[in-house]
């Protein structure tokens, strides 16, 4: 807690040792002591005749860095983070059964296995957003599922309006960049007794990864926000603000708002207007993707003019293959 005060008073202006040591009420040997951790963590400040001031910020996605900063009422408020762990949603489980609070997130820096929603391997490497929030709705299973929807929107809307990436979403849980991956959600519900007891949301970016490190044979349908950017973005920058976002749209989703949530989907759509396949009564359709319902399912429209809905499953954008 000290730092993160050290840290606020430094990041805009220089302040002078004294003035750093009226403030905050600590000794000279523990500022200089917390002064010392921080630098050791990555933090660059400036030291002169001016006093201190922040000059840079590590690209770190422990709880300390995340919660500096962080606007909102219950999201984010306790993080547990691992180095290196299987799955986020798998460790989430163990902290429902122990009654974790509604908005409690473990953040992992990499997983050995991680999922996605077809339950295959999802590359996990250094450099993204790797993390499970747990959530405690009172809604039945059916409306549960909406969340899937609530957060894409809630992930697209934080890197497209904040940070100014051109990303689309692709129903009904994919972000791309381009027509290549970026980003999957994974809800899955915990029941206790056919009762809902919490939904896990599980979400990876590929922020700050390496075109090294995406495997060749995911490269065409998968990237990376740096690589499409060249920009090395602060990972826990863009999780204080999908916080927030987040926190105002599951608000919304809370009171019936899901259609206000739904606009904003058909605002940041990367599928609509596209020829996609997709299956009903698992048999594949090729029809074009024309937008979603008020309750999230995918409209399409088939070469007869006749349209369909479907309410999950898979969706190709054809010029994907």
């Amino acid at each position: 807690m000290i730092r993160q005060h050290i840290l606020k008073n430094i990041e805009e202006e220089y302040a002078t040792e004294s003035e750093l040591l009226k403030r905050l009420e600590i000794s000279q040997e523990k500022l200089h002591k917390n002064f010392e951790i921080l630098r050791e963590a990555g933090y660059k400040i400036i030291h002169d005749e001016k006093g201190y001031k922040l000059e840079d910020t590590p690209d770190i996605v422990e709880p300390f860095e995340v919660g500096r900063g962080l606007k909102t009422k219950y999201m984010g408020h306790s993080i547990h983070f691992y180095e290196t762990i299987e799955s986020t949603n798998n460790t989430a489980k163990k902290f429902v059964a122990n009654d974790a609070k509604e908005g409690t997130v473990i953040i992992a820096e990499q997983q050995t296995a991680g999922r996605s929603r077809k339950k295959a391997d999802w590359v996990s490497p250094e450099g993204g957003i790797y993390m499970t929030i747990i959530l405690r709705p009172d809604v039945t299973l059916l409306e549960a599922s909406k969340l899937t929807i609530v957060t894409g929107v809630a992930i697209a809307k934080t890197l497209h309006d904040e940070f100014n990436i051109e990303v689309g979403i692709k129903w009904p849980n994919d972000l791309l960049i381009g027509n290549k991956k970026i980003c999957g959600i994974l809800t899955e519900a915990v029941t206790e007794k056919d009762n809902l007891e919490a939904v896990l949301v599980g979400v990876g970016i590929d922020v700050n990864i390496s075109p090294e490190d995406i495997p060749e044979e995911i490269e065409n349908i998968a990237t990376s926000v740096q690589k499409e950017t060249d920009i090395q973005f602060n990972r826990a920058e863009i999780i204080r603000e999908f916080f927030k976002i987040f926190e105002e749209f599951y608000e919304e989703f809370k009171n019936g708002n899901f259609k206000y949530i739904v606009s904003e989907w058909r605002r940041l759509s990367s599928t609509t207007g596209n020829r996609v396949k997709v299956y009903k009564n698992s048999k594949a359709l090729i029809a074009d993707a024309v937008g979603i319902t008020n309750n999230g399912a995918l409209i399409v429209e088939t070469d007869d003019g006749k349209l369909e809905k479907i309410t999950s499953g898979e969706c190709i954008i054809m010029k994907d293959e």
